[in-house]
Parts: C-alpha cells; sequence; structure tokens
C-alpha cells in the first residue's frame, strides 16, 4: 500500500484540507502495475454487466481502463438478463481470476440477488459482494478505511479518541464500514439517511454513503468535523459541508477512484 508520506491533499476551502482520491489511486496503480509485471500469468477479471444503465456502463468502463493502465485482463460480459447458471459457467472458466457482478441487476431471472451472488465463488469475489461470507472486504470499504488512516496521518485527526457516524450503515457499503470500523475498535454509530441531526452533530468524523443527493446538508455536520461522501454517483453531502469541514473527501475526485484502484489490487492478489 502507498505509504503515508506519499499521500496527496490540496489546499481547499478557507486552507482546510481536501483529499486527492485521483492522486492516491495513481500511487497504488503504479504499485499494482509493478506487481502484476512480476507475476508469471497475469489476472483475468470478468465483470458481468446487465442491461444498459449509464451509470453502471460507465462504472464498468473506468474499472476496464484502470485494468488496462496496471496490466491486469479485463473482459466486459453484456447480458440482456442473469441467472445462478450463467454466472456459475462464467466464474468456471479456468483462466478467470476474479468475477464481479455490475449492480443494480434489472432482470435476476426470478432468482434473489443473494442467490444469483452466491454463484461466485469466494476465491473470484474480487469486489466483494459476498461479504462478509467471502472474507472479502469490498474495495469500496477499504477505500474508505485507508482514506481515514491517511487524514489521520496527516491531520490532528485520533481515530481512536472520535466519534465516527455512518449515515446509511444498513446498505452495502455503510454497514461494511461499521463492521470493519468495529473490528478495530473505533467509536463508531450507524444512522440512516442522517434523520437523527444530533448524532451527526456529535460526529468528529462523519462518512455518509446513502447515494441520494444533497441529504447531508451543512446544520447536519459541526465545524471542523472530518467528512467522507460516498453517495454515489453525485454525492451525499451538499457543497457547503466540505467547506464547513476540516478534511473532505468529496465527489466527485475522493473515494471513487481509490475504489476501483483498491480493486485491482484485490484482482491482483487473486492471480493463480
Amino acid at each position: 500500500m502507498v505509504s503515508n508520506s506519499d499521500i496527496s491533499f490540496s489546499s481547499g476551502y478557507n486552507n482546510h484540507m481536501k483529499f486527492d482520491g485521483k492522486g492516491y489511486a495513481n500511487k497504488i496503480e503504479n504499485e499494482v502495475k509493478a506487481r502484476v509485471a512480476q507475476l508469471k500469468q497475469k489476472p483475468k477479471i470478468v465483470s458481468i454487466l446487465v442491461g444498459n444503465d449509464p451509470a453502471s456502463v460507465l462504472y464498468t468502463r473506468l474499472k476496464q481502463e484502470a485494468a488496462i493502465r496496471v496490466g491486469i485482463d479485463f473482459e466486459v460480459e453484456r447480458l440482456d438478463r442473469v441467472s445462478k447458471d450463467i454466472v456459475a459457467e462464467i466464474a468456471s472458466r479456468d483462466e478467470v481470476t476474479g468475477l464481479m457482478l455490475q449492480l443494480p441487476v434489472p432482470d435476476l431471472r426470478g432468482y434473489t440477488l443473494k442467490e444469483v451472488l452466491s454463484s461466485i465463488p469466494s476465491e473470484k469475489d474480487v469486489d466483494g459482494l459476498r461479504y462478509p461470507e467471502s472474507g472479502v472486504v469490498p474495495p469500496v470499504v477499504t477505500a474508505v478505511l485507508i482514506i481515514l488512516d491517511e487524514i489521520a496521518v496527516n491531520s490532528k485527526l485520533k481515530i481512536k479518541d472520535s466519534k465516527i457516524v455512518v449515515v446509511g450503515a444498513k446498505g452495502f457499503v455503510g454497514s461494511g464500514v461499521v463492521a470493519e470500523l468495529g473490528k478495530r475498535g473505533t467509536q463508531v454509530i450507524g444512522v440512516e439517511r442522517g434523520d437523527d441531526m444530533g448524532v451527526t452533530l456529535s460526529g468528529d468524523v462523519v462518512i455518509s454513503a446513502v447515494g441520494e443527493e444533497g441529504i447531508i446538508i451543512p446544520e447536519m455536520i459541526k465545524d471542523g468535523a472530518v467528512v467522507i461522501d460516498v453517495g454515489a454517483p453525485r454525492g451525499d453531502m451538499a457543497k457547503e459541508v466540505y467547506q464547513k469541514a476540516s478534511v473532505s473527501v468529496e465527489v466527485p475526485g475522493g473515494v471513487g477512484p481509490v475504489t476501483i484502484a483498491c480493486l485491482m489490487e484485490k484482482g491482483c492478489k487473486h492471480e493463480q
């Protein structure tokens, strides 16, 4: 992983710190590229893309471009519908070292999402879609954790002495962040949609992963808090929230690029 001294921040509003996700992701990718170059066999990731949702198409393209940069083979399997059998068939291919299903899936052919995801072997679950069963922490959760650690190194934030509030704590991303922070013994409180303003106001760190534009407003954040916006695709936090923070991880250019870089790192670790 990238050393602490290499972390990139830029000066933001009123000289507060703004995390440079693209810069940090580039450094991770350089490390992954060097590792891939030493492998006897390239890792190969297959991404199953169902339908034509514009956001899904965009995210898949960004992942593919990152894979090309680091030297990982990346194949996009375009489907109109998906089933357990189709996923299992793709997963059974010997050359496939990592398999992911781009969410959301518009047509599951009568199956539940959990049933379809269960067809991804744990050892090929590079996207952490079967977390926690697979033991693979989702790259987006990993990204949030390492960004938080880097902020702590480069600011006055002391994580163990801080109250961390996660908004959207029952969702895929939020629940993973809460669980992994809990394993560290961190003081973390999970809420839904920021409904309890008193809780978010008490947070030294506020992480939001709801996916609903502008639901976090300045009145919900105390002056000088650290804010990490994981709301895709346009961000959960109003721009004024970033301005109120001491450190901001913003959308775009914050968690997103680091997530894709972490995915490449996990894909590299799945080589055979």
